[in-house]
């Protein structure tokens, strides 16, 4: 009587134990995906996505980045199919997404706002403003759609067209064609844009509006991420410095 009862406990044990396996086995990885608007190609993109990588590790979560168009990326990351946003002008978030992402305070790049013209001669944001003109920006940079807005609200019927478009690549390609007389935007993406569709020395910076710091949104599902994410992230940028593509 007394070994089978001991072999009862045994096997009541050794159930036990896989029983914590398997439901161990069966919790769902830490993970975390943040969509993108910059494209792989630049070279400051694989150093932010370590900033992000290490951030994470650091709170136990596995980290990566999935390129997205613009619009797309930010529309991901408030629906919730992703985890956040790698990198939005700070103090641009448009109004519709504000209750479903939160920039975290911290800025880990830095770029220039600029001008892309057909011609090199240095311009200003006073000189687009001529209703024969037709600018373009990339759809989701709510940076460059807040400039063209308040010059179109300044100037009224002398405003100039104003074009969205899905791509910077489009844009300058859409630029070199002839169908738009200038686009505005981020500088990293535009100079990387360039190259990629191999418009250099058929499209050229035509001057800078203004230099704009970035940080990336978290969404609202993670709001306890978001002080430790916050922490860790500002430790990185503190001991790497802020990326900076102009």
């Amino acid at each position: 009587m007394a070994h089978r009862h001991a072999i009862r406990i045994r096997l009541t044990a050794l159930l036990l134990t896989a029983s914590a396996c398997f439901a161990h086995a069966q919790e769902p990885a830490k993970h975390i995906v943040f969509t993108c608007s910059l494209a792989s190609s630049i070279p400051a993109v694989a150093r932010l996505e370590s900033y992000y990588r290490d951030a994470f590790a650091e709170l136990g979560y596995t980290f990566e980045m999935r390129e997205r168009p613009s619009k797309r990326a930010i529309a991901e990351a408030a629906a919730g199919a992703s985890d956040g946003e790698c990198a939005r002008v700070k103090n641009t978030l448009a109004a519709q997404y504000r209750s479903a992402l939160t920039p975290i305070d911290v800025v880990v790049g830095s770029t220039t706002i600029n001008i892309w013209s057909r011609q090199r001669e240095p311009l200003t944001l006073k000189s687009l403003g001529q209703p024969q003109n037709t600018i373009g920006y990339v759809d989701g940079n709510e940076a460059s759609r807040q400039i063209l807005e308040k010059l179109s609200a300044k100037l009224g019927d002398q405003a100039p067209n104003v074009i969205a478009v899905n791509s910077h690549q489009t844009a300058l390609r859409m630029l070199a064609f002839g169908r738009l007389t200038h686009c505005i935007g981020p500088q990293v993406s535009y100079k990387a844009a360039a190259v990629t569709a191999s418009l250099t020395g058929q499209v050229f910076d035509a001057g800078i509006l203004y230099t704009a710091q970035a940080a990336p949104l978290l969404n609202n599902r993670h709001r306890d991420l978001l002080a430790p994410f916050t922490r860790e992230l500002r430790a990185i940028v503190s001991e790497r410095g802020v990326i900076e593509t102009y």
